[in-house]
Formats: C-alpha cells, structure tokens, sequence
C-alpha cells in the first residue's frame, strides 16, 4: 500500500470534486444477498437495499448474475430495491432482454454493462436505451484488446462516442469505464486509469462521465488489505476525474473519505429520477 503515499500527498492540496456513489452490496457474489434471491424474500432485500442508502449511497448497483435471465426474479428485484431505497439502480444488462422493464423503469435504471466489443450490438443497445430515458455503461474492452494503457482506453472511448452521437444517446446518461486491469503485487494498473482519466474530456466538448468499481482494483488482493487499498485509491481517481464510483458503502472509514471527496449528486436523469 506504500505504492500509493506520496501520490496521495501529492494530491492532497487539490481542488476535489463531487461522485456519485453506488453501493455494491446487491451483487450475486455477496452471499446474503444470494440468499434474498434465492428465497425470494422481499424483507432481506429491501433491508439490504435501504442499508446501503442510510449509509450514503447515492444509487445501488444490482447484478443477480445469471439468475437475471429469470424475467420475473429480475423485474422483483428491480421493483423491490427501488420501492425500498427509492433511489436510481444500475443494472445488469440482461435488463435489455426486458424493454418492457426498461421501458417502465428507465429513467431510475442504468444499464451497467455492455462492451464497446461488437460494433453492432452496441449502437442497437444504445438506442434501446436512448428509446427507455436509461442510462447505459460501456466497459472498455474488446476480444483479443487487453486495454492495458492509456491509449488503448482513448481510442476505444472515442469509438464509443462516436457510436453515441449516431445513436442519439445523451452523454449525460452515458458512463465509461477504464476496467482496472491486474497489476503488480496485486495493485491494479493504477497510473495508466489516471492517465486516462485526465485525457478524456479532450475527446469530446461535452462532459464525458466515468466509472469504476473499487473492487475490481483490488481483486488479487487478501481480503485484510482490500478496504485500506480502497481507502487510498478513491481520492486518487476522485481527483482525476471520476465521476461514479461502486464501492463497499458499509465500510465507515471509506464512505468518510467519500464524503470529504465533495457533496454526492447524482448526475441528470438520475437526478431526477432519485427525487
């Protein structure tokens, strides 16, 4: 972790800026809640849900892993955590087999993710999106293209614009994402995600939002050290010019540093959707 002290001194004296902060409990991987999807059971999930929300969350990501191809188990949950935390969701992109659920959602609803892969599927994805007032979340990343460097990210950034702008999806429901990639000693490929993060506004003159899970930066990680890693890369990345951040909103030291970082906001239509 000593990797990180003289970057964050460095960066102390910043001018810091606002993120919205996503809560990542409801993931297939957190047993309790694989539990409340197993069973079905309405009281755990709106505990869960609503916990993260008391705690400082802005909005909650949601992924029920391949359970999500159960339409009905997909539209309960959705339903269920938005009644009970009434705040905005990013979903897994299964929700795209359901435009229905889109449809009747979108505005609360972020599909979180799809690939800058398939140059075919993801204007179509855009345009459902676009047609349902959700947002959509593209991972930058391809088959055979480990995006590993600054550059990789840029080109693959500038593709997905371009597929925006001809697509008609506002920027302001768009999100990219670098994907931290596996690193030395466990840390993530912190340098080149910073890199990126201070070059992409000159791909576009309008606002290009960013995010990023703090887990995936620390998944070689030992579970003990995991939260200190966090702790020290979100002021980082924060003031790089992230704009979201899925992170572990029942750890206490972490949501401090996330409080300080600026006062959470919520991005437009989530915004909206959220009030």
């Amino acid at each position: 972790m000593n990797l990180f002290t003289e970057d964050l001194r460095s960066h102390s004296g910043a001018a810091r800026k606002s993120l919205l902060l996503i809560g990542q409990d409801m993931h297939i991987l957190n047993p309790v809640f694989h539990r409340a999807i197993a069973a079905r059971d309405s009281h755990a999930l709106a505990a869960m849900a609503l916990r993260q929300a008391e705690a400082g969350a802005d909005a909650l990501d949601l992924n029920l892993g391949p359970a999500g191809k159960d339409s009905g188990l997909l539209a309960w949950a959705i339903e269920t955590a938005l009644a009970a935390a009434r705040l905005p969701l990013f979903t897994a992109s299964q929700v795209l087999a359901q435009p229905e659920l889109l449809l009747r959602h979108g505005e609360q609803l972020t599909v979180n993710a799809v690939t800058a892969a398939d140059p075919t599927s993801l204007p179509d994805n855009m345009a459902l999106a676009r047609d349902c007032g959700a947002g959509l979340t593209v991972l930058l990343t391809r088959p055979g293209l480990n995006a590993c460097s600054a550059d990789d990210r840029l080109l693959l950034a500038a593709e997905v614009l371009e597929a925006a702008e001809k697509s008609g999806l506002p920027l302001a429901r768009l999100y990219l994402d670098p994907l931290f990639q596996p690193g030395l000693h466990g840390l993530a490929d912190i340098e080149s995600v910073l890199e990126w993060l201070a070059h992409l506004p000159l791909l576009s003159r309008d606002k290009v939002q960013s995010i990023a899970a703090l887990s995936s930066a620390s998944v070689l990680l030992p579970a003990a050290k995991r939260s200190a890693c966090h702790q020290q890369l979100l002021p980082l990345i924060a003031e790089a010019g992230l704009d979201a951040v899925i992170l572990n909103c029942n750890d206490r030291r972490l949501m401090a540093i996330a409080r300080s970082i600026g006062d959470t906001a919520a991005p437009i239509p989530l915004a909206e959707a959220a009030g």
